[in-house]
């Protein structure tokens, strides 16, 4: 493969990393997909060998730097930057089990997959694979004039909100439609609402409910999508305001 210049600008990097479809080298874990880092390594020495990696730290008591930064209660974080010619891009990450909650005190493998995710989510604010962060389903096209207004126009966008909001906006979904745009951003809201409620502290309890989700992303059925989001908020809001309640009363 032909490798770009060696001083590209800001834009080309990502006009070239950006429209890779990254879509056969990813993996579900813990309802979010991941690229696989060795790929994303090897795709980007493709394109631009000469690149750099830096990571940052702190100097432990004993005055030895140490590639993560540690915060009160024992949690950490790592943090690394990629350079291309001039162009540098910055990156962190918690150091986090399989279920993305921060580990106290972290082994030696906590850290290095940690290391993999970060490099690899900076390889995405430069361009590549991106688009997973942001919940779509294809690379973007910065070479085609046949995009259409009306086709970015109904493609929904996964957005960032609270669990709470989320309960509040749910009897406000559009009905279930087979457009094949509105069912891949109902799969990435369904996906974050999952992740949003784990982080806060609650996962389906049964096995039968945690298939439902698997069977109907894999299927695409846009109606079980959305009564799945519903039934899944209205249950961990019980379970949620009742866990509240019972730290309260034990404070």
């Amino acid at each position: 493969m032909a490798t770009a210049t060696k001083n590209p600008t800001a834009k080309e990097i990502w006009d070239t990393l950006s429209q890779i479809n990254v879509n056969k080298h990813t993996e579900e874990k813990g309802g979010l997909t991941y690229l696989s880092w060795a790929w994303a390594w090897t795709m980007m020495m493709d394109h631009y060998p000469d690149l750099t990696v830096t990571w940052h730290g702190m100097k432990d008591e004993n005055g030895v730097t140490r590639d993560i930064t540690t915060y009160p209660g024992g949690t950490a974080s790592v943090s690394c930057d990629v350079t291309i010619g001039d162009v540098r891009r910055d990156m962190w990450l918690p150091v986090m089990d399989y279920k993305n909650k921060s580990i106290v005190n972290p082994d030696s493998r906590s850290i290095s997959d940690a290391k993999q995710r970060c490099l690899t989510k900076c390889f995405g604010i430069l361009g590549l694979g991106c688009y997973l962060y942001a919940g779509s389903d294809l690379p973007r096209d910065t070479t085609s004039p046949k995009v259409t207004t009306e086709k970015k126009a109904s493609k929904p966008r996964a957005t960032k909100r609270s669990s709470k909001k989320a309960v509040e906006e749910a009897k406000k979904d559009s009905p279930p439609t087979d457009d094949a745009h509105l069912i891949d951003g109902w799969i990435a809201d369904l996906k974050e609402t999952v992740t949003d409620l784990h982080n806060r502290g609650w996962t389906p309890a049964d096995d039968a409910t945690k298939k439902e989700i698997t069977d109907a992303i894999k299927s695409r059925d846009g109606e079980t999508l959305v009564r799945l989001k519903k039934q899944i908020l209205a249950t961990a809001d019980v379970a949620l305001k009742l866990h509240d309640a019972e730290e309260e009363d034990n404070g």
